[in-house]
């Protein structure tokens, strides 16, 4: 049986555009997050089951926020991945440094944020990869609190207005942007993508010394 940490590395080995490829022919292609999502640096990579949290506008602030945040970081397990979906909210950060201390310390190994973020510095010391909508020092307290966690979330999409994430549905980004992939199709699409890849590394290789439409017809890969 293959293991979730053996699925997150080789999944870590493909990259987005050919797991793209594989969903929207096995029908879903709608599963890709709104591209101003972006990693804090290039060579980043998320790779796991989403950990989702939703967030809400707060601004009397929430007296119960300690016991929920020590409750909602309890209940991370390695290898997840920290989704938030921050309500549309665009005033404050809703993730910072020690967000991703107590995140590492439970087993999370990436964060994607539809919000902002602050303490960057820091996060990029700690080399978790992060993905946001955007930066600002802004703490989130009296405007912004955790609402509830472990349920569906809605986060902006690419090609539709919203992606809704489901808790355990795998998490794939890199530069290109972040594909969810239903968490029942998370090892299908593994093993198509890495057949698809396989394909066109064979066209590639032909590409460098064979005629070109001889190898298209081969291969139907430009």
């Amino acid at each position: 049986m293959t293991t979730i940490l053996e699925i997150c590395d080789r999944y870590r080995a493909l990259y987005t555009g050919v797991v793209y490829d594989v969903l929207e022919k096995l029908g879903h292609p709608y599963q890709v997050l709104a591209s101003d999502l972006r990693p804090l640096r290039p060579g980043m990579v998320i790779s796991g089951p989403a950990f989702t949290i939703k967030g809400i506008s707060d601004p009397t602030g929430d007296p119960d926020l300690l016991e929920k945040r020590i409750k909602l970081f309890k209940e991370m397990t390695h290898p997840c991945i920290d989704v938030r979906d921050c309500g549309f909210d665009m005033r404050a950060a809703h993730y910072g440094e020690m967000n991703a201390t107590l995140g590492i310390k439970h087993g999370v190994t990436g964060a994607v944020i539809d919000g902002g973020i602050r303490d960057t510095r820091h996060i990029l010391a700690m080399d978790i990869p992060v993905f946001a909508r955007y930066f600002t020092p802004v703490e989130a307290k009296k405007r912004w609190s955790y609402y509830a966690w472990n349920l569906p979330v809605t986060m902006r999409g690419a090609l539709t207005s919203t992606v809704t994430v489901y808790p355990g549905d795998f998490m794939f980004g890199d530069i290109d942007g972040i594909i969810v992939v239903p968490k029942d199709l998370t090892e299908e699409v593994l093993r198509k993508s890495e057949e698809l890849v396989d394909h066109e590394n064979k066209a590639r290789a032909e590409y460098k010394s064979e005629d070109v439409e001889d190898v298209y017809r081969r291969y139907g890969t430009l």
